[in-house]
C-alpha cells in the first residue's frame, strides 16, 4: 500500500498539473473552432470572449453539453468527431448568451436556453457528420446556424434588442476607421464586434498561421470591395455586419481546407467575392433581420468552393490539407517535400524487367513518345560496344508487374515482326493493361506473341510474372514499351509516372551506385531494378521501441540551431512503435520524427516541431536508407528538416507562393554490416552547403538499436552524439533477455 507520503505527493502532483490540463483541455476546445491545434493559442480566444463575462460561463456550458452528447452517442475521442460536436456547441451557447444580452433575466434562464441549444446543434451536427462520413465536405457550423436560425425566429424581441445594446458600429471614413472595422470583423465571429476582442482574435490566427491571416484579410477587403459596388448600385446591403462571412470563407478555402499557394490566393479572392454575393442575397430575403451574424453564406461559399475546385483533375488548384495537425504553411512544407521527393500524386512504376536496361525512348521522345502519348519510356538492352546490337537483345526476357493492381486488358495474339520490320497496322502489339491500386492504369506493349500468363481480373502483385519481351505492332526491333494512362482503352492519352526503387549506371561497364527512389531517367540512362541487400534490410528492420540515452561531445564552434547542449550533457530519446507501423523518436524535450519500414527503403516521412539537435542531425544524416544499399551505393536526399528560428514565420509564409528548391542532401553507405561488424554507416554531405549547417554527416546504424552515433562536422567544429544505452520496450523477449535493463553501446555490436 502506499504511504501518506506517497498519497501527499501523488495529489500535489495532480494539483500541480491541473491547471496546464484545463488549459489544454479548454483551449483546444475553443481553439479547434478556427481550426487552431495549440491550447495555449487557444486560451487567447478564451481571454477575447471574457470582455464579456457572461461568454466564457456559456461557452463552457456548451461544451460540456457536447460532451454529454458524444458520449450519449458513443462518438468516441476522435477530434474529427468529437471537434464538429463541441465548436456547434460551442459558438450556439456564446449565441444564447449575446441574444439574451439585453432580456434582464436571471442567469438560469439564459442558461437552460443555452443547454437545450447546446443539444440541439450537437445532434444537428452528429447527424451531419454521420451523412458527410464518406465525402470530402467538412460540417462546418451548420448544426449552430440552424439553432440560432430557430432562437433568432422564436424571440425576435430578444434578437434586436441584442442587436440595439452592443452593435455600435460607426462607418468607416479613415484609414484608422477602416482598420477598426476590420478587427470589429473578427470580434464578430464571437459575438462581440470589439476591436479589442478583434485584435486578440487576430492575434491568436496570426501567432498559429500567418498565411490563414493573409487568405482571410484578402477575402475581408474583397467582399468589402463588392459590398460598396453593390450599395452603388442602389442594393440596400449592410455588408459590415456581413464581413465576418468574408473573412472566414477565404481563411477556409484558400489556407486551411485547401493548402496556401497562389492559386488558392486567387481562390480566397473569389472565397470573399461569393460570400459577400451570398449575404447581400440573404439580407434581400430577409431584410432587418440578426441572420448577417451567422455564419452561412460563408459556409455555402467553403462548400461550392470545395465542389468546384474538386470537380476538374487540376492537382496544383486542389491540393487538399486533409489532416494536418499543423499550421497551413507547415502542412504545405510537408507536401511541397513529399512532392520533391516521389511526384504530384504519380504512379510509382517498377522496372519490369530483371538485369540491366537502357532508356532508347523516354518521356517526350523524338519517334513515338510525342503528344498524348509522350509520357511513356522504351527499355532494350545496353549495347557494350559498336555493334554488338543483334548479340545483346532483350528479346524473351521475363516481364513483371510494375504496380500491384487488377488486369484489365489483355491481348496475346499478334505475330511478331521480323528485325528491322514494323506492323504499323497494330499499334501496340501485344498488351497488358493493368488498373493501379494508386489510381490510373499501365500498359505493357509490344510483347511476345503466346507468352502472356495473366489474364482479364487476374490480380498482381508488383513482381509478378506477366510475360516475355517481343516485338510486336509498331516495333522494328525487339523492346518493352511501358506507359501510365488516365483510362483502361489501349492508346488513351499518358499520365505522368515515375521509376520507382531502381539503380542507375554512368555507363555499360559501369556499376550500378545511384540508388533513385523516384525518379524520371533520361533517354539514353541504364537502368536496373533494385533488389534488397538481405544484412542492410535486417539492421533497419529490426529497430525496436524503446528508450535511449546520448552523451554529447562538442569541440570547436558549433552553430546556434545545434548548440543546446555541451561535452558531457546527456539527451534521452524515447522510440515508440504506432499502430500504423510508423517509428517515432521523441526528444524528451520536444520534437518527434516519424519514420517508415517502407518496401523500398527506411524513411523520415515527417518532422514534426523539431528542436532537440539530436533529431536534427538524424534527420539531415539518413532521410533515407534503401534496402539496396552497398558500399558505395549513394543516393539524392531533399533536406527534411523546414525552416526555423527568427525568420521562419516570415520564410514558410513566403514559400507556397515562390519556387524554392529544396536543397539537397548527398548520402553514401560506406561500411556494411557484416558477420564482425554489426554497423552500417551512412555518410551525408549537403550539394550546396550552407551557412550554420553541418558540411559532412556520419551516421552508424545498429540492429535492434537504431542510429547509435551521429558525428556531425562544422566550418567551425564537430559535434558528436553517441548512444550510451539503450532499454527495449514492448518486444516478446525471453526472461534472459535485456529487456529493461540498461545496455552499453560498444563499437562491435550488441
Amino acid at each position: 500500500m502506499a504511504t501518506s507520503d506517497e498519497r501527499y505527493s501523488s495529489r500535489f502532483a495532480a494539483i500541480k498539473n491541473a491547471p496546464p490540463e484545463l488549459v489544454s483541455f479548454l483551449g483546444r476546445a475553443l481553439g479547434n473552432i478556427f481550426l487552431i491545434k495549440s491550447p495555449w493559442i487557444g486560451a487567447i480566444l478564451w481571454l477575447a470572449i471574457a470582455r464579456d463575462i457572461r461568454f466564457p460561463i456559456f461557452a463552457i456550458v456548451g461544451l460540456v453539453v457536447a460532451d454529454v452528447v458524444a458520449w450519449a452517442l458513443g462518438v468516441g475521442h476522435a477530434v474529427n468527431r468529437v471537434g464538429p460536436l463541441r465548436a456547434n456547441a460551442i459558438f450556439v451557447s456564446i449565441a444564447v448568451a449575446w441574444l439574451t444580452t439585453a432580456t434582464g433575466y436571471s442567469l438560469a434562464i439564459p442558461l437552460a436556453v443555452a443547454v437545450f441549444a447546446a443539444i440541439g446543434a450537437s445532434l444537428i451536427t452528429a447527424a451531419i457528420v454521420r451523412a458527410l462520413r464518406h465525402t470530402v465536405l467538412p460540417p462546418l457550423e451548420w448544426g449552430y446556424c440552424v439553432v440560432a436560425a430557430m432562437l433568432f425566429n422564436l424571440f425576435p424581441a430578444w434578437a434586436q434588442s441584442a442587436v440595439h445594446a452592443t452593435i455600435v458600429w460607426p462607418r468607416p471614413q479613415d484609414a484608422i476607421g477602416w482598420i477598426e472595422s476590420f478587427f470589429r470583423s473578427l470580434g464578430m465571429l464571437v459575438f462581440l464586434p470589439k476591436p479589442e476582442v478583434g485584435v486578440l482574435v487576430a492575434l491568436a490566427i496570426v501567432l498559429w498561421s500567418r498565411a490563414m491571416m493573409l487568405t482571410g484579410a484578402v477575402g475581408w477587403l474583397v467582399g468589402v470591395a463588392l459590398g460598396l459596388f453593390l450599395e452603388r448600385l442602389g442594393v440596400t446591403y449592410l455588408w459590415l455586419l456581413a464581413a465576418h462571412n468574408y473573412f472566414l470563407a477565404a481563411m477556409l478555402l484558400g489556407s486551411i481546407l485547401f493548402l496556401p499557394g497562389w492559386t488558392r490566393a486567387f481562390v480566397a479572392v473569389a472565397a470573399g467575392a461569393g460570400a459577400s454575393i451570398f449575404a447581400a442575397y440573404f439580407q434581400y430575403l430577409l431584410p432587418g433581420s440578426s441572420y448577417a451574424f451567422l455564419p452561412v453564406p460563408a459556409g455555402l461559399t467553403v462548400w461550392l468552393g470545395m465542389g468546384a475546385l474538386l470537380l476538374g483533375d487540376n492537382n496544383r488548384l486542389s491540393q487538399r490539407d486533409a489532416a494536418s495537425q499543423g499550421p497551413p504553411e507547415l502542412a504545405w512544407w510537408n507536401s511541397a517535400y513529399l512532392t520533391e521527393r516521389f511526384g504530384q500524386r504519380e504512379p510509382l512504376l517498377t522496372v519490369p524487367v530483371a538485369g540491366a536496361v537502357q532508356i532508347t525512348q523516354g518521356f517526350n521522345g523524338q519517334l513515338s513518345h510525342t503528344g498524348r502519348w509522350r509520357h511513356a519510356l522504351d527499355f532494350q538492352r545496353p549495347v557494350p560496344t559498336v555493334g554488338a546490337e543483334l548479340g545483346n537483345s532483350i528479346w524473351g526476357s521475363p516481364i513483371y508487374a510494375p504496380a500491384s493492381g487488377i488486369v484489365e486488358a489483355v491481348r496475346g495474339g499478334i505475330p511478331d515482326n521480323p528485325l528491322g520490320v514494323s506492323n504499323f497496322a497494330e499499334n501496340w502489339g501485344n498488351y497488358i493493361i493493368i488498373r493501379l491500386d494508386t489510381d490510373g492504369w499501365a500498359m505493357l506493349a509490344h510483347l511476345r506473341q503466346g507468352t502472356i500468363a495473366v489474364a482479364n481480373g487476374a490480380r498482381v502483385e508488383t513482381s509478378t510474372y506477366l510475360a516475355q519481351v517481343g516485338n510486336s505492332g509498331r516495333s522494328p526491333s525487339p523492346h518493352l514499351h511501358l506507359q501510365a494512362q488516365a483510362s483502361p482503352k489501349p492508346g488513351a492519352p499518358t499520365i505522368p509516372f515515375r521509376l520507382a526503387n531502381f539503380l542507375s549506371a554512368s555507363g555499360p561497364s559501369s556499376d550500378f551506385l545511384r540508388w533513385n527512389a523516384a525518379d524520371v531517367p533520361d533517354t539514353g540512362s541504364i537502368v536496373s531494378a533494385a533488389q534488397s541487400n538481405p544484412k542492410v534490410h535486417a539492421t533497419l528492420t529490426s529497430i525496436a521501441p524503446g528508450a535511449a540515452v546520448w552523451q554529447v561531445e562538442a569541440e570547436g564552434k558549433i552553430p546556434r540551431q545545434f548548440r543546446r547542449y555541451g561535452t558531457g550533457s546527456v539527451v534521452r530519446v524515447r522510440i515508440f512503435l504506432d499502430q500504423a507501423g510508423r517509428h517515432l523518436f521523441r526528444s524528451h524535450e520536444s520534437g518527434t520524427l516519424v519514420t517508415y519500414i517502407d518496401v523500398d527503403a527506411w524513411r523520415l516521412i515527417e518532422v514534426q516541431d523539431v528542436s532537440c539537435p539530436l533529431l536534427k542531425l538524424l534527420a539531415l544524416a539518413v532521410p533515407s536508407i534503401p534496402y539496396a544499399a552497398s558500399e558505395g551505393t549513394n543516393w539524392l536526399e531533399p533536406a527534411p528538416l523546414p525552416p526555423s528560428g527568427l525568420g521562419a514565420w516570415f520564410k514558410l509564409l513566403v514559400f507556397p507562393y515562390l519556387k524554392h528548391p529544396f536543397p539537397y542532401l548527398a548520402c553514401t553507405c560506406t561500411v556494411m554490416p557484416d558477420d564482425g561488424n554489426q554497423l552500417l554507416t551512412i555518410e551525408t554531405r549537403p550539394i550546396t552547403p550552407s551557412r550554420g549547417m553541418p558540411t559532412k554527416l556520419l551516421c552508424e546504424m545498429d540492429r535492434l538499436r537504431g542510429p547509435v552515433k551521429i558525428e556531425a562536422s562544422f566550418e567551425g567544429g564537430q559535434l558528436c552524439y553517441t548512444m550510451l544505452s539503450f532499454a527495449p520496450a514492448g518486444l516478446p523477449l525471453s526472461s534472459s533477455s535485456t529487456e529493461g535493463r540498461v545496455r552499453p553501446y560498444r563499437k562491435d555490436g550488441p
